[in-house]
């Protein structure tokens, strides 16, 4: 079966055999995880938004991985790439392993880290692979973009994806919580953070890049590349710490992997959410935590321009 998704282009072959049979599994009340087989990507589920821009031959693609909150984390910003003449695929994880109904607000404060990482690596490995078989884009110039929990897939998609398609990486304000962070990187990285970024920090003026949690709340994900989750994770080392986002990057750094940390004013989490709010906010696990988000218009506009750079240097 073929036919056209999202934004009316381009024609593309239906994988409907790629919807998974997640279920979610409450741990607490009001708080859940995830069970079952995992998903994969259809690109004709009704959450795929897969654009290139007129008239542009074979451009190079971002893939925009969301965070906690489905899709909706990454639309602007998805908007934004194929603005500036990229191709762009953005989709929603969730939707892909057949849970549907559920709105943002529940995704990003009612499932764990670890969960919401599976069902998003699982969908954005499997879109990276539907997207390297394209005719219709450069598959040797592919970036992967992710916010939040999206940014920690795409670390550790970095370890597995081949460096003939994919050029780079741009993972903002990514954290060390869920299916952890991988020993070893494959291509090069972008690690950003707005400096206002408190974003699941318990201590509201803590900063992203600062950010630890227990190993407890860390799974050994088989189907994630070897890291950080070996000696941190409920089954190892449970009372210890995860290492912060900077410590991993330092670790990645020593061990030859290619990774810069850039930090913006005027910017908190996910800076193409909108406005610049400072907040905190309590998880429906009963936890308090930082929820700062956005940025100011000319924050955003650094952050673009330092992705482009990234970009073109990487190329």
């Amino acid at each position: 079966m073929s036919g056209t998704v999202g934004w009316a282009q381009p024609t593309i072959i239906c994988k409907p055999n790629e919807i998974g049979q997640a279920k979610l599994e409450a741990i607490s009340a009001n708080f859940f995880t995830v069970s079952g087989q995992l998903g994969g990507f259809d690109p004709c589920d009704p959450s795929v938004k897969f654009r290139i821009p007129d008239g542009v031959k074979k451009p190079p693609l971002i893939i925009s991985v969301h965070g906690g909150g489905g899709i909706q984390d990454v639309l602007r910003s998805s908007d934004v790439f194929y603005r500036e003449g990229f191709a762009s695929l953005a989709f929603d994880a969730y939707s892909m392993q057949g849970i549907r109904g559920r709105d943002f607000k529940f995704w990003g404060f009612s499932v764990t880290n670890e969960a919401r990482q599976r069902m998003i690596y699982a969908t954005a490995l499997a879109a990276y692979k539907w997207a390297i078989q394209r005719d219709d884009i450069d598959t040797k110039r592919v970036y992967l973009f992710g916010i939040s929990n999206g940014a920690t897939v795409v670390a550790n998609l970095a370890a597995v994806v081949n460096p003939d398609h994919v050029k780079g990486i741009i993972a903002e304000g990514i954290t060390p919580i869920g299916i952890g962070l991988p020993d070893r990187v494959a291509v090069p990285i972008l690690l950003a953070f707005g400096k206002l970024d408190n974003f699941g920090n318990p201590d509201p003026n803590g900063k992203r890049w600062e950010l630890v949690g227990p190993c407890r709340l860390n799974i050994l994900f088989p189907d994630a590349p070897q890291g950080t989750s070996r000696f941190c994770s409920g089954a190892s080392n449970s009372d210890g710490q995860t290492p912060s986002p900077l410590s991993w990057a330092e670790r990645i750094k020593s061990g030859g992997g290619i990774l810069e940390v850039v930090y913006f004013d005027d910017m908190a989490h996910s800076a193409f959410a909108g406005p610049l709010t400072t907040r905190v906010t309590t998880w429906n696990s009963g936890e308090t935590f930082g929820a700062s988000i956005g940025a100011t218009e000319s924050a955003r506009a650094e952050f673009l321009k330092s992705i482009k750079d990234f970009i073109n240097r990487f190329k």
